[in-house]
């Protein structure tokens, strides 16, 4: 048996997803901070935040959609099925914590 080395592509696609996450992280906060520190409207920030997490959800999405549908590579054999499975599962975990974790707080008050 001879080991085949995984193409870095593959190697990214694993921490893809929760890029995404992190991203989607990262500017709801700075876009609430800026809207409260220069006190944006209240429906205009919360506009902003939900479509900011719903291009993410987007992104996310679409990622998760082109892994499922896109062929395994031949030449990889059994381990190509296996890093299609391990990367739909990192980026559906991703969609689910970006769910849980980001969705919740645009209920609450924006700026106190």
């Amino acid at each position: 048996m001879s080991a085949r080395a995984v193409p870095p592509r593959q190697l990214w696609l694993l921490i893809a997803g929760f890029g995404v996450w992190c991203s989607a992280l990262v500017v709801l906060y700075t876009l609430h901070a800026f809207g409260c520190a220069f006190a944006w409207p209240t429906g205009a920030l919360r506009l902003g935040l939900v479509a900011t997490l719903l291009i993410h959800l987007a992104v996310l999405g679409w990622m998760c959609r082109d892994q499922t549908r896109r062929p395994p590579d031949p030449e990889l054999g059994a381990t190509a099925a296996f890093f299609r499975w391990v990367i739909a599962g990192s980026l559906i975990a991703a969609i689910v914590a970006a769910v849980l974790v980001l969705g919740p707080p645009l209920l609450l008050s924006t700026c106190v």
